[in-house]
C-alpha cells in the first residue's frame, strides 16, 4: 500500500528522521512510538503529504484517503459535533452511532466550545471515524481522556475501523490489540 524508502526529513539544521524504510500494508494496525520530538508527527506528515522529505521517496500515498486525528482539535467551535462530522459525510445512523459510543447523547447537539477538552477529542476522533477514506491517522487521539474513557474509545476504533489501515501514535495509555505492529523512531 505505501512504502518509504531512504525518507530522511530534518528542521533547521536538525535531522528528525535519517533514512527510514517502512511498509504499510492494507488493513494493518501500527502504532509509532519514540520520545517526544522523536519524529512521530512529522512521519505522520510525510505519509499524508502534508509535509515532503528532505530525500528519499514515499510511494503509494497519493492515491490514497486519509482520515485524521491531529493533535489539535481542529473543531468548528460554534457547531455542534453532529455537524463538525457532517462536513466529512452526510450524517445518518451511522454518524450518530458513531458520536454515540463516544460522547453522551446531551453532548450531540451543543457547540463544541461548550464542550470539556476530552469531549472534543472524542468529537475529533467521531469525525475521523465517520469519514470516507483509506487510512486512518490518529495523533494523540486519547489526549485528555481518563483510562477507562480512553479504552472505550479505542473499542470505538477498532468497531469503526472496518479494514482501513490504521496508523496511532499514543502515549501514556495500554491498549489491548495483538495485531498491532510497532514503528519506533
Amino acid at each position: 500500500m505505501i512504502r518509504l524508502e531512504q525518507v530522511t526529513k530534518g528542521y533547521d539544521g536538525k535531522c528528525v528522521i535519517n533514512r527510514l524504510n517502512w511498509q504499510i500494508g492494507k488493513g494493518e494496525r501500527w502504532r509509532i512510538t519514540g520520545a517526544s520530538g522523536a519524529g512521530k508527527t512529522t512521519l505522520l506528515r510525510l505519509l499524508m503529504g502534508v509535509d515532503l522529505p528532505d530525500s528519499g521517496y514515499v510511494i503509494g500515498a497519493e492515491q490514497l484517503r486519509f482520515c485524521p486525528v491531529f493533535q489539535e482539535d481542529r473543531l468548528t467551535g460554534h457547531w455542534s459535533a453532529l455537524q463538525n462530522v457532517a462536513l466529512v459525510c452526510e450524517e445518518g445512523s451511522r454518524v450518530r452511532d458513531i458520536l454515540s459510543a463516544l460522547l453522551s447523547s446531551d453532548a450531540l447537539n451543543q457547540p463544541v466550545f461548550t464542550l470539556s477538552g476530552g469531549m472534543r477529542r472524542r468529537a475529533a476522533l467521531a469525525r475521523a471515524l465517520a469519514a470516507d477514506g483509506d487510512i486512518l491517522i490518529l495523533d494523540e487521539p486519547f489526549t485528555g481522556l481518563d483510562e477507562q474513557t480512553a479504552l472505550r474509545a479505542w473499542n470505538t476504533v477498532l468497531r469503526y475501523q472496518e479494514g482501513r489501515t490504521l496508523i496511532l501514535v499514543s502515549h501514556g495509555i495500554s491498549l489491548p490489540d495483538e495485531e498491532m505492529q510497532t514503528m519506533a523512531l
